[in-house]
């Protein structure tokens, strides 16, 4: 007997137009992500790089910012620390594949169900965040590649500027999901919104 296919946070959030109606809405939907913790071994900076660049094709990001390699995207959330993500896959296989890259040099955790990705993107994208976020998100400040953890609406949340659309992934944990989700969907509904 197989265990049942977990249901993603926000399976029954609503779906459809909502708010204004403008030519350009913004855009929210629920991308399905791999997440792993990786958390470096004191010591062990240029074994992990070495790993990284062969397991994913990748130098490990600076803080603030992301890479993107084979298959994966990591991103810096503090010193020492990254989540990789990956579009969902075989259950597991992004958090085991990172064990066998970093054995010995850092430690892995597998976040897929205990985080969530939200995804916002339209030109009023940053308008819409600013509602709830102390950043500077204009492009000058922030833009693609760029990530931080802050808080937004006062819910923890990891923002990652995708692309120049812009595009921002919202990643909270999954208890916070639907309440972090009621926000963003008050804060986006003046400006209009499709949530797919």
């Amino acid at each position: 007997m197989s265990a049942p296919e977990p249901i993603h946070a926000l399976a029954f959030a609503p779906r459809g137009s909502l708010g204004a109606a403008p030519a350009a809405p913004l855009r929210v939907s629920f991308p399905a992500r791999d997440i792993v913790q990786v958390m470096l071994r004191r010591g062990q900076d240029a074994a992990f790089a070495e790993a990284m660049r062969g397991a994913f094709g990748m130098e490990p990001p600076a803080p603030g910012h992301t890479a993107t390699g084979q298959d994966a995207t990591a991103i810096w959330i503090q010193p020492g620390q990254w989540l990789l993500t990956a579009p969902r896959g075989v259950e597991g296989a992004l958090a085991a594949r990172a064990t066998a890259a970093f054995t010995g040099f850092a430690a892995v955790a597998d976040q897929s169900h205990g985080r969530t990705t939200i995804l916002l993107s339209g030109a009023a994208a940053r308008e819409a965040l600013s509602r709830g976020c102390r950043l500077d998100l204009h492009p000058r400040a922030f833009g693609p590649g760029r990530a931080a953890s802050t808080p937004i609406a006062q819910i923890g949340c990891l923002l990652h500027q995708t692309d120049a659309t812009p595009s921002f992934e919202l990643t909270v944990f999954s208890t916070l999901a639907e309440p972090f989700l009621h926000w963003l969907i008050e804060a986006t509904a003046p400006l209009g919104v499709d949530i797919a």
